[in-house]
Order: structure tokens, then sequence, then C-alpha cells
């Protein structure tokens, strides 16, 4: 291994020790099965600037740039992005805000990558989102792993979701009002300890 690629992969290891990312996703289905969607990203400065020096078309987990979210909206379809704004934090991290609406659940479930299951009966229904499974994670190469796993403790997702009526019950998680929403790790899922599925009635 030559002495470039050394110093490359050190820099990659002190940048994931000293970064986190928290996300959170919130979904809001009107009765007439329009979805709003609002992504809200707070990563660390040097994470924003490794992942967006890769450019739109190279393997960074995250869209981050205004061209990102765009482009994924024309793959998929029935996706507008309608608002894509940024803001640096007293802390010198950077909060990335993205609101977009979406045709049918089915629309946004296919531009997150997400799977959901709607079911409604008149103004009562419910959601299922099946948490994914990350094969292998364990098996992966143990120093590798534990720079990750820095970083996924301190890096977090958290749902919320607003449905036509009043939610009545959310398993896991909790109820404000009329939104219900939970919070899980990095961590968590890479190691496939967050729960399988998140339900909420209405």
């Amino acid at each position: 291994m030559g002495k470039k690629l050394i110093i490359s992969l050190a820099c990659v290891s002190a940048l994931f020790l000293t970064s986190c990312l928290r996300l959170e996703t919130i979904i809001r289905l009107k009765k007439n099965g329009a979805v709003t969607t609002r992504l809200v990203y707070v990563i660390a400065p040097e994470m924003v600037d490794f992942g967006r020096s890769f450019g739109s078309d190279e393997p960074w987990p995250l869209p981050l740039t205004e061209k990102d979210f765009k482009q994924q909206a024309l793959r998929v379809g029935g996706v507008v992005v309608v608002r894509y704004r940024t803001h640096k934090l007293a802390d010198g991290s950077e909060r990335i805000d993205v609101k977009i609406v979406a045709d049918s659940f089915e629309d946004i479930s296919n531009y997150l990558a997400l799977d959901f299951d709607i079911e409604r009966q008149g103004e009562r229904g419910s959601l299922i989102f099946t948490l994914p499974d990350v094969d292998d994670y364990e098996k992966a190469d143990t120093e590798r792993r534990e720079i990750l796993d820095a970083f996924a403790e301190k890096s977090t997702f958290r749902f919320s979701f607003k449905p036509p009526a009043k939610p009545i019950s959310v398993l896991p998680g909790e109820i404000d009002g009329r939104t219900a929403s939970f919070e899980i790790s990095l961590w968590e899922l890479l190691y496939n300890k967050a729960p399988k599925t998140w339900e909420v009635h209405w």
C-alpha cells in the first residue's frame, strides 16, 4: 500500500471519528392521498465537504446538493422538489432542509427507497414502515467497523408521520398532538438492533 493511500485512509478514519449525522424525515399524508415530505440533515462540515467532493454521480450514500435531489425526482417520477435550503449552524455544522411533494405514498416510497405500507379505510388507516436490514456488517474488517461504529453511535435518524387524522397508537415511539415519531441510531441499523417495523394507526 502506497504512502499516499495510507495517509488518505487515515484522514477518512479521523473524519468519521469526529463527525456525526442527524437526519429527520417528516412525512405528512393528506386526505386526498398526496404526500408532503421534509428532509432535514444536520451534518458536520467536514462530512459535507467530503461528500460533495465526489459529485452527484459518485457513491456517496446521501444526496446533498439540490441537483442530487432533483435528479432523483426525475428518475422516479410523481415527485417534485419544491424547496432546498442550506444553513450554517453556530457549531459549524450545516443543515440541509428539503421539501418534497409527491402524488402518492408509493411515489415518496420509491423516491426515498424505503418500504412503506399504507392502508386506509374511511377516516382510519395505518402505516407500516419496514426498516432496512444491513447484511454482513458484522463480518466486515474489524478495524473498519470500529471506525464506522464511532461515527454510527453519534448519528441518529428520526422519523415523524402526520396522518390525515390524529394518530391513536404508535409502536415504537411517541405521539405529540397529530404527529407520531420515533428515533434510532445508525449503530442500531448497522447491527440490526433497530425494530423490524414501525407502525402508526389513526
